[in-house]
């Protein structure tokens, strides 16, 4: 009976991880869900490959006449699966310095596949205390995933590899022999309980008055808040984007045959509806949560004009195109805010 069990059990862990592996080839063209990472002790992980180039940047040989602004931000800011100029930090810079004047603009990539705000703060904090070139203004660009990990760990403090690592610290005690420490953080790691857990999520509707979503709202604009301040401690401004996505839109007037485009391209578009009635609970509530404070925009419906198909099959991550539109309908407002801290800050010097 005992082999039996264990035969059943390997067998069952082999089914699951073909399954993720096929979802994962599907929704994201990659065996595995990001590119490799290591451990870091700030912010949890990082990307083997180390901080993404940027295309376009460039310095004036002064320091009163150069722009830093540090980017944050999942695997659509990071845009790893392309070409290092077809990021937004690299359609931004690009677009930034073609204008005339003294004034040159460095941006840096510091996007990490699957983080969300809750990494992306403790990584902010990491190159703060360690990185050479101080930010004018910092920029996060979130919703996607920090939808994506409530919804899938109904927790407010969800975020990717929550169970592993948890699993991994916790493990020792939460078995009744200390031997068996292995065997229980190979459950947490285990892709059969990654597979529950996923059909968990698709199968499962989210309360939107539930008091754990209230919690999460909270405690998320409160990070928020927290980095307003901890930007503002070192002379910087902060941004917070909203990213959009396909399943968000509410486009009256988007052209037909983009609209058709991507309506062939898009996965999952009838099927598991409460997947995607789950996110949006949580993108909605975010968003009228943050909608008063002044370091918050909403791009929600910022691709609505587009000509291409902004979107991949996922319905998140942008095409090339989908990523310089939005580079170009936040450009206009990184200059506003950078204008205001450049103010701010000759303002203190004649002080």
């Amino acid at each position: 009976m005992l082999l039996w069990l264990l035969v059943f059990a390997a067998c069952l862990e082999i089914a699951s991880f073909g399954v993720i592996t096929v979802l994962n080839i599907v929704l994201y063209d990659n065996a595995r869900e990001g590119t490799k990472a290591v451990y870091d002790p700030y912010a949890l992980f990082l990307q083997a490959n180390g901080i993404w180039p940027t295309m376009g940047i460039a310095t004036s040989g002064s320091i009163e006449n150069d722009r830093v602004v540090w980017f944050f931000g999942g695997s659509t800011m990071r845009a790893s699966t392309a070409p290092f100029d077809k990021s937004i930090p690299s359609f931004v810079a690009s677009e930034l310095n073609a204008a005339p004047g003294p004034v040159r603009y460095n941006c840096f990539n510091f996007g990490i596949n699957s983080f969300n705000s809750i990494l992306e703060t403790k990584y902010l904090q990491k190159q703060l205390i360690e990185f050479q070139v101080r930010p004018n203004l910092v920029v996060f660009y979130d919703g996607a995933n920090d939808a994506n990990y409530f919804a899938l760990y109904k927790s407010p403090y969800g975020h990717e590899g929550m169970d592993r690592v948890q699993g991994l610290l916790e493990s020792y005690f939460k078995t009744p022999v200390g031997i068996l420490k292995p065997l229980c953080a190979a459950w947490y790691a285990s892709f059969t309980r990654e597979l529950l857990a996923k059909a968990a999520y698709a199968l499962t509707p989210l309360d939107p008055d539930a008091p754990m979503l209230r919690d999460y709202i909270e405690l998320t604009v409160k990070r928020y808040d927290h980095v307003d301040r901890m930007a503002a401690a070192y002379g910087a401004s902060f941004l917070l984007f909203l990213q959009p996505v396909y399943w968000a839109e509410t486009c009256g007037d988007l052209d037909p045959a983009v609209r058709l485009d991507e309506e062939r391209t898009i996965l999952g578009r009838r099927a598991f509806p409460h997947v995607r009635q789950n996110f949006m609970i949580v993108y909605a509530a975010l968003e009228q949560a943050l909608a008063d404070r002044p370091y918050f925009v909403s791009l929600r419906n910022a691709l609505c004009s587009r000509t291409a198909p902004a979107y991949t099959a996922d319905g998140v991550h942008q095409t090339d195109a989908g990523r310089e539109g939005v580079a170009r309908v936040i450009v206009p407002l990184l200059r506003q805010r950078l204008e205001r801290v450049s103010s701010k800050a000759e303002e203190l010097c004649r002080k």
